[in-house]
């Protein structure tokens, strides 16, 4: 038999079981399927000896496809052993399908008294040497995507339909679709349906549709980094609205010592949050000169360099004492909480102006004498939320002079223009996409530092201010606040790392420095872009990004979601909105 011979005849035999019934035997399916395994094996073995680049990206998505489809027939094996009720066969029928010397032309034997197996996942577990959970898991798995078994013991609907046929469409890739459906099971009350109740979804978006629609739709629409990421904000929304269980307490909590290694939990707000991000972000950079000092090792101490370091007095009379916060059994100093008004000197004349007007002097900021009676225990605030009010004033107070590059984390709020109308229940968003509830969005428009960033139609900025030649400044923030991040989809970079690209028209060739003319990029595909690797385009004032064909057969002009950038006539949920 010559190969193309051979090829005709295991097309024909893929196709055979399907047309009028199974036309071959359950032992020939068994004897069929060992031999497509050793083929597989056998032409992964050539593929990797050739050398070839090209097959072995053929070869590759080939593995994946099969990947794929292996993934479905586990939950499919799996539920069909527990509907077919293999684990109560008897023990010599268990015997002869190891030994391959099983009669599939006979009925299969059922065991009389006491069955090997309590379940199908012990039998699975056993048969498979696998864990029992990885056993149940599969099962659980199939109710949610392929069947579940009704009171009669037959295959009815899946949990989660919408995803049940994506799932089996395989159009989305089937582990990240079994990995939402279990995170949206634990949303769900305990599914009855085997005991004769058939229960109904219970978890909904706010637009009132299920959040297994939603999760569906984003995974078929969205890439894998961009889908997961909207699921996962949809899951924390719902449970932020919908459990009663307790947030945790605010706080910098010490944590214990491990190798000489200090550990502290951290559990702040929004607003404190964006302020941490921002910082992190900025001493992540290597352009920013805050963030190439960070990087940059500290001088030595006394003790290791051998002789004691000069004093700086500027930085001496700008550091604050030693925080008392190292020691729990001191009171709160003044620069660990709220400056009283009116004292202090230009600092806190400067800090003075950027409190809210409805913001009342604290006065338990006062020097504190240990001669004194102890405060209140019921009203004084717990030690680590002290040692957090210490951090943040550390962490949210620029300090200015001397030579050393300091890193002042700022926060940008983005927010639409009939937000401005209704701040009793508008929410904001920042750069980092951190959720601002409509109580801290109020304080923070308040305070100085934070720029809010106004949006009209059509998802473009209105007036933030002054142009400059280059992207930099308000230009910049515009651009952001309409791209979030770096527009090539799946793209995860920070947007602290984001360049602006004229993409309409080079600067070299005339092109002009404007929000409607810049597109936010991460580095790397800024030069992919002029290296012909992409394309960018503009779609009603919108810049879009067309991946290579081999990445995108439909070449269709798409923007990235991971950093929530905003879309053609696009408004974002509010969330918590009826």
């Amino acid at each position: 038999m010559n190969i193309e011979a051979l090829l005709t005849a295991l097309h024909t035999l893929c196709a055979s079981p399907h047309p009028g019934g199974t036309r071959l035997a359950a032992g020939m399916l068994v004897r069929l399927g060992a031999l497509c395994l050793s083929l597989f094996t056998a032409i992964g073995r050539l593929v990797h000896e050739s050398n070839d680049p090209r097959l072995v990206l053929a070869h590759a998505q080939l593995v994946e496809n099969m990947a794929q489809q292996v993934h479905y027939q586990q939950l499919g094996s799996a539920l069909d052993a527990e509907l077919t009720g293999a684990a109560n066969l008897s023990l010599e029928t268990f015997d002869a399908v190891r030994a391959q010397g099983c009669d599939f032309d006979t009925e299969a034997e059922f065991t009389t008294s006491r069955p090997c197996y309590p379940s199908a996942a012990d039998l699975l577990a056993a048969w498979l040497s696998i864990t029992y959970f990885e056993a149940q898991r599969r099962i659980e798995d199939a109710h949610l995507l392929i069947g579940r078994r009704n009171v009669q013991g037959t295959i009815c609907a899946p949990r989660f339909e919408h995803l049940a046929q994506l799932y089996a469409q395989g159009n989305a890739d089937r582990r990240l679709i079994a990995s939402t459906a279990r995170s949206l099971a634990k949303l769900e009350k305990p599914d009855t349906t085997f005991e004769g109740m058939p229960s109904e979804l219970a978890a909904r978006a706010p637009d009132g549709k299920t959040l297994e629609e939603h999760a569906a739709q984003a995974l078929e629409q969205l890439g894998p980094v961009e889908a997961r990421k909207r699921i996962s904000t949809q899951i924390k929304l719902y449970k932020q609205l919908h459990q009663d269980a307790p947030a945790p307490p605010l706080g910098l909590f010490v944590g214990p010592v491990i190798r000489g290694v200090h550990t502290f939990a951290l559990h702040t707000l929004a607003t404190h949050a964006e302020f941490l991000r921002s910082l992190a972000a900025q001493a992540g950079s290597k352009r920013g000169r805050g963030g190439a000092k960070a990087r940059q090792e500290d001088a030595a101490p006394a003790e290791q360099a051998g002789q004691a370091a000069p004093p700086d007095p500027a930085q001496d009379a700008a550091d604050p004492p030693t925080p008392p916060w190292l020691r729990p059994e001191s009171p709160m100093p003044d620069w660990a909480s709220e400056p009283e008004s009116g004292q202090g000197g230009a600092e806190d004349e400067h800090d003075e102006q950027d409190e809210p007007a409805d913001t009342e002097p604290d006065e338990d900021t006062t020097d504190a004498d240990p001669e004194q009676d102890e405060p209140d225990p019921g009203q004084e605030p717990s030690a680590p939320l002290r040692r957090l009010n210490a951090l943040m004033d550390i962490l949210c107070t620029a300090t200015s002079g001397g030579k050393k590059k300091t890193i002042v984390p700022k926060i940008l709020v983005y927010l639409w223009l009939k937000d401005l109308k209704n701040l009793a229940t508008a929410h904001g968003i920042t750069a980092h996409g951190v959720d601002i509830p409509p109580g801290e969005l109020r304080q923070l428009l308040a305070a100085a530092r934070v720029i809010p960033l106004v949006l009209g139609g059509n998802s473009q900025p209105i007036d933030v201010g002054r142009s400059r030649r280059f992207h930099r400044g308000t230009i910049k923030m515009a651009v952001m606040a309409r791209d979030r991040g770096c527009i090539v989809p799946e793209c995860t970079t920070p947007p602290d790392l984001v360049e602006i690209d004229h993409y309409k028209k080079p600067w070299s060739e005339g092109g002009t420095t404007s929000v409607d003319s810049g597109a936010a990029m991460c580095s790397n595909e800024h030069h992919g872009r002029h290296a012909g690797h992409l394309k960018v385009v503009d779609v009603d004032g919108l810049p879009h990004v067309v991946l290579p064909p081999h990445v995108d057969p439909e070449q269709k002009p798409r923007r990235n979601t991971y950093w929530g950038a905003l879309q053609l006539d696009d408004e974002p949920e509010q969330p918590g909105e009826p």
